[in-house]
């Protein structure tokens, strides 16, 4: 703080700005939140010319440091960062796919799963674009989200909104319509219609490998059952790297049941597996819910009553590999957009990616310390602080676009770091203050955006 402009500009001291002033702001703001977030983001949206038309809606993990024995939403959870020891809160958040600026953000509990947020993630939605000028007729924001938020109630809400919807289905979707979906296409079909979708990694590789997707319809039961039948536009998509990681993951889940059923093996006729039916027991366990018990077909024979010693095999189910082995790489991408094709929805669905990178952000640079702040509310206050700080840094980058400077934000505020406020106190009460240490980047924003040099400024000591 004492190394900034900020004690200038706030007419306080550096040593002023210590955990209880933090802790006094935090409670102030609390009541507050939801309205200033809305004001500011109807403002940015509205000043700058925010591109609504594609959004990404994603969630992540938060962990904080202490106890928070009586917060409601600061709890144990699936940590997307890996730190199942703290305690967290699940951010939700809704970007645009241009740039990835914040539109909107709701924290949550920290064990909440991410599939029961989208109903209500659309409802806020639809709540901050009515608020906004009114866009131009025919062209509702396309919302972008991975397969957990594309549930059946999410699918039903979409059907009776103006927005558009496009992503991963799960295969449990529709009852199972999704998973059934993806065995109706054929491997001929499918290699037959390749996407030209290309990475930028890949934009090189001689040896790439084409995305191929074919469209197909999908009905979807409607949850409320006196309702009409949901209609997907579907898109079975073959991804070659999906297909090796697929393939990969298949055999390592396969080679690992089989040590474990090695291992059952050598304990048969050992207590506590000295019978047919608790070797059965322990297999029913094993398999219950490993991922490739439906590749392996067990039998156990011999024990008390017969000649024969007690015996554990297993031989893999060459049908079951076979028909796994056909979905390999397939994923179907479901959307109620007309107007994309089979090319614009891969292409528009990897856009899944921005939020993600928004989220390394809020954790890096813009980083939310795991801070002990002893109350909720401040923990929220904290969190709007840092969405606060991501909105503008989204801006900035927003404007060095527009200005043709070839920097990231994080580029731009390291080529500013020289800049420096120098404050020449005079005998007559008065003090100058001169920006010194500008540099290219920014005088080139600056001018391109029509902003005014930086000039010396001479203003009352008593009037900071």
């Amino acid at each position: 703080m004492g190394q900034s402009v900020l004690p200038d500009l706030l007419g306080i001291a550096a040593e002023q700005c210590n955990d209880d002033r933090l802790a006094r702001t935090l409670d102030t703001v609390l009541p507050h939140l939801d309205a200033l977030w809305q004001d500011l983001v109807v403002a940015a949206i509205t000043r700058f010319g925010v591109d609504l038309s594609a959004l990404c809606y994603d969630i992540t993990s938060i962990s904080f440091c202490g106890a928070y024995d009586d917060a409601d939403l600061v709890r144990y959870g699936y940590s997307r960062d890996h730190r199942p020891d703290r305690k967290q809160i699940e951010l939700a958040a809704t970007v645009t796919a241009a740039g990835g600026i914040p539109v909107d953000y709701r924290p949550l509990a920290g064990n909440v799963a991410d599939r029961t947020t989208p109903v209500e993630q659309l409802r806020r939605l639809q709540g901050l674009l009515t608020l906004l000028p009114r866009r131009e007729a025919g062209a509702p924001s396309l919302v972008i989200s991975d397969r957990a938020m594309l549930t059946d109630a999410a699918l039903a809400a979409y059907a009776g909104s103006r927005l558009r919807y496009l992503g991963p289905l799960d295969p449990s979707v529709g009852h199972g319509a999704v998973r059934a979906l993806l065995a109706t296409v054929s491997a001929a079909e499918v290699a037959a219609h390749p996407l030209p979708y290309r990475p930028r990694r890949a934009e090189k590789d001689p040896d790439w490998e084409a995305y191929c997707g074919v469209e197909r319809p999908l009905t979807v039961p409607h949850p409320d059952p006196t309702q009409d039948p949901l209609t997907v536009r579907a898109l079975v998509v073959w991804s070659p790297g999906k297909a090796r990681l697929d393939a990969n993951l298949r055999q390592t889940h396969l080679r690992r049941l089989e040590r474990s059923l090695a291992d059952l093996a050598k304990k048969g006729g050992k207590r506590p597996y000295t019978t047919v039916e608790a070797v059965r027991k322990r297999v029913a366990a094993l398999c219950a819910r490993h991922p490739a018990r439906h590749l392996v077909t067990t039998t156990v024979s011999g024990g008390p009553g017969t000649d024969a010693p007690l015996r554990l095999a297993w031989q893999h189910d060459e049908a079951a590999l076979a028909q796994a082995a056909a979905l390999d790489g397939r994923y179907v991408l479901g959307t109620n957009d007309p107007d994309l094709d089979a090319a614009a929805m891969l292409a528009h669905a990897k856009w899944r990616a921005v939020p993600e990178k928004r989220f390394a952000l809020v954790k890096g640079p813009l980083a939310v310390r795991p801070v002990y702040v002893h109350k909720e509310g401040r923990l929220l206050g904290l969190v709007f602080c840092t969405m606060v700080a991501l909105l503008l840094f989204s801006l900035l980058e927003l404007l060095l676009r527009r200005a043709e400077v070839a920097l990231t934000g994080q580029q731009f505020i390291a080529a500013c770091a020289p800049v420096a406020l120098v404050i020449l106190q005079l005998h007559d009460g008065t003090a100058l203050r001169q920006v010194t240490g500008l540099p290219p980047p920014l005088a080139t924003l600056l001018q391109a955006h029509g902003w005014p040099a930086v000039p010396a400024a001479l203003h009352p000591l008593s009037g900071r």
